[in-house]
């Protein structure tokens, strides 16, 4: 608890006038638990939605959570029988054997390290720079008639590029500053797609906390 409650208070300084989330958009789901927490009928559940979103979300005095997730596809199996068909199995399987031992690593520096430390290291640029680079790993798995890596990379982005669109909605006015809490796959490509608006500041993580070094991306107007 304390743990959280020192991210909170980070987080607290960028001053969110609104937060969204991971959770399908238009669904009234996470807005009604909100509601539910906000009248006292509902304890936190444990995870970062409710732990970090709807604590903030209290603290600040908001009224309303913003899913802003989007449907997508994500055809791995495709990749996978590609592989197979070429006769390179044995290389891909290499490759998420990495993504597993990146995945082992997470939680073993988690253990070492205090919850906000460990969303720095995830957020640092080096460590967004590592997650994506595995997305262009497996694209590169696919030729003409069969682009299976490739059309898996593309599904990836269309489904982010739309979840920026649901978040650059929310953003109406000069004053406005959205806090994004989202899986951490999905942080390279969101903070390309917000840095990329010209009419959109991106902050990250650490500009609050800078001694220190996470699945939040805060996004202001300019």
């Amino acid at each position: 608890m304390q743990e959280i409650a020192e991210l909170a208070a980070v987080l607290k300084k960028f001053q969110a006038t609104k937060i969204a989330v991971e959770a399908a958009y238009g669904q009234d789901v996470v807005p009604k638990r909100y509601a539910d927490h906000l009248a006292g009928a509902r304890p936190l559940a444990r995870n970062e939605v409710e732990q970090i979103g709807f604590r903030l979300a209290k603290d600040l005095g908001h009224s309303a959570i913003y899913p802003v997730d989007a449907d997508g596809d994500f055809p791995f199996q495709r990749v996978i029988n590609y592989a197979k068909a070429t006769g390179q199995s044995a290389r891909l399987e290499r490759t998420l054997g990495e993504i597993g031992e990146m995945v082992k690593a997470k939680g073993e520096y988690l253990k070492a390290h205090t919850v906000l430390e460990t969303l720095l290291y995830m957020n640092s640029d080096a460590k967004v720079a590592q997650d994506v680079g595995f997305y262009y790993q497996e694209a590169r798995y696919g030729e003409p008639g069969d682009y299976a890596g490739p059309d898996l990379l593309a599904e990836w982005y269309r489904r982010n590029v739309r979840i920026y669109n649901n978040v650059a909605k929310l953003v109406r006015a000069p004053e406005d500053r959205v806090l994004v809490i989202f899986g951490a796959g999905h942080r390279g490509w969101l903070r390309h797609d917000f840095a990329a608006d010209p009419t959109l500041r991106l902050r990250k993580l650490e500009d609050f906390a800078p001694a220190a070094r996470g699945g939040t991306i805060p996004v202001v107007a300019k």
